[in-house]
């Protein structure tokens, strides 16, 4: 049984005759190995449950140093550890006596910065004894802070420095709360985000308040909502993603009631989705749609869907000042 969990890195500037070679159907391929894992190194320092989440950790750009960065994974136990990502400067094709989760010749490495235990506040512990975490996302306001999405309905505040603003976790407050399974923050103000729940659920949230700001409940028909994405193009769209194979796109400056797009991937198995900015010539974003069977789909927006003669602020305070 395996009972931690580990993180790997690789480093893409490595040479392919450091990994693995394949042959198959008259191709070559190269299977890369990990420059780095975890779990070889003490299990004090490593998850002891599954891992969930991971996100870069944002940094003011004067402060940012090409030489090493952070990143933070989060397991289902509601412990998010910080990692420094930082290069070896006397890499060893004989490895390393000192870390064993250094690959022999790799030059970048995982040092554990901190970690952080996610909680409910001390007086609402009794309530909610076992804690299971799904998502999270740094704060924009606060690098030290992190959102994290648990199995109680709630979305959950944690930081470094132990201490956090009020207020301290957002939720429905539902009798039965459901799981609460993604997170994203708009793009364009970050004082808002977004949640999916396992019962269907769309959630809109201002960070100053603990109860939604407005609530869908219905436009998945009760299926578990996999992912939400706001859209770095449109300050009032973004994307969801259900258990049923479905994408759904919504713009609230057109309509809030129900989704403007939905599509059906039942045959292929929707797994992922992700938005691109459009590139030069392009005047619209492009979705990528990852399926179970490896394809790929790339999709461009249509520009009419976009509704993009109105700035993206104005259009979000519009909507924002409708719902109250």
């Amino acid at each position: 049984k395996q009972w931690y969990q580990r993180r790997v890195r690789g480093d893409l500037n490595e040479p392919d005759n450091m990994h693995k070679r394949v042959h198959l159907n008259n191709q070559h391929f190269t299977v890369r190995l990990p420059t780095y894992n975890t779990c070889g190194i003490q299990i004090a320092e490593c998850h002891n449950s599954k891992i969930t989440s991971l996100q870069a950790i944002k940094f003011d750009q004067e402060k940012l140093q090409m030489a090493s960065f952070q990143i933070a994974s989060l397991d289902e136990h509601g412990v998010v550890i910080i990692w420094v990502v930082v290069s070896v400067t006397d890499a060893s094709f004989s490895g390393s006596q000192t870390d064993l989760g250094l690959r022999p010749g790799s030059k970048i490495k995982l040092v554990k910065s901190a970690a952080i235990n996610v909680n409910f506040p001390s007086d609402m512990k009794d309530l909610f004894p076992e804690l299971r975490t799904f998502a999270f996302q740094q704060s924009y306001s606060d690098s030290n802070t992190y959102f994290v999405t648990t199995d109680k309905g709630a979305v959950l505040k944690a930081s470094r420095n132990q201490s956090v603003a009020e207020p301290v976790y957002f939720s429905e407050g539902a009798a039965a709360p459901a799981s609460v399974g993604s997170i994203d923050f708009n793009k364009f103000n970050w004082k808002y985000f977004i949640v999916g729940s396992s019962d269907g659920s769309i959630a809109l949230y201002y960070v100053n308040r603990n109860s939604p700001l407005v609530v869908w409940d219905r436009s998945t028909r009760g299926r578990p909502v996999r992912s939400v994405q706001w859209s770095r193009y449109s300050s009032t769209i973004f994307y969801t993603m259900d258990s049923a194979n479905k994408f759904y796109m919504w713009d609230l400056s057109v309509r809030d009631s129900t989704p403007l797009v939905i599509e059906t991937y039942e045959e292929q198995g929707l797994l992922s989705f992700t938005e691109l900015l459009p590139s030069a010539g392009i005047t619209s974003p492009v979705i990528v749609l990852t399926f179970k069977d490896g394809s790929i789909e790339a999709s461009h927006v249509k520009e009419e869907a976009m509704n993009s003669s109105v700035d993206n602020i104005t259009k979000l305070e519009k909507y924002l000042s409708s719902v109250g």
